[in-house]
C-alpha cells in the first residue's frame, strides 16, 4: 500500500512537472520494479490517486465545477461523467503500462526458455 501512496505522489508530482507523458512513463517503471502480479491494478489506483490529488488541488484553485459543467454542455454529457474520465483515463494507461513493465521483466528481450533455442534449431 505504501508504494501505491508513494507512485501516486509521484505521478501528481511528474504530471505537474512534465505533463501527462510521465503517467505511462513511471507507470512502465513501476512495473519493471514490481514484477509480474498485480503491478497494473496497484498502478491504476497510483494513478487515480495521483490524478485526485491534483483534481483536489484544482478545485480548491480553479473553477473546476463550472468548466466541468461547460465542457459537459458541449458535449451532451453531465459534468460528473466528464470529472470520472479525467480520473479513469489515467488509471487504465498507468495501468496498461505497468503491466507491460512487468512483463518485459518477467520475461527479458534476448533470452529464451529453457530448451525453446533446442526446439527451434531441431524444428528448422
Amino acid at each position: 500500500m505504501t508504494a501505491v501512496v508513494i507512485l501516486g505522489c509521484g505521478i501528481a508530482l511528474g504530471t505537474a512537472l512534465a505533463g501527462w507523458w510521465a503517467v505511462p512513463a513511471l507507470g512502465v517503471l513501476y512495473g519493471l520494479w514490481r514484477g509480474p502480479g498485480r503491478a497494473g491494478a496497484a498502478a491504476a489506483t497510483g494513478a487515480l490517486l495521483g490524478w485526485g490529488i491534483l483534481m483536489a488541488w484544482n478545485w480548491l484553485s480553479g473553477p473546476v465545477t463550472q468548466l466541468a459543467a461547460s465542457m459537459g454542455a458541449v458535449l451532451g454529457l453531465p459534468a460528473w461523467a466528464l470529472l470520472l474520465a479525467t480520473g479513469l483515463f489515467p488509471a487504465w494507461l498507468c495501468g496498461c503500462a505497468a503491466a507491460a513493465g512487468a512483463a518485459l521483466r518477467s520475461r527479458p528481450f534476448g533470452r529464451a526458455r529453457q530448451g525453446e533455442t533446442a526446439r527451434r534449431v531441431r524444428s528448422s
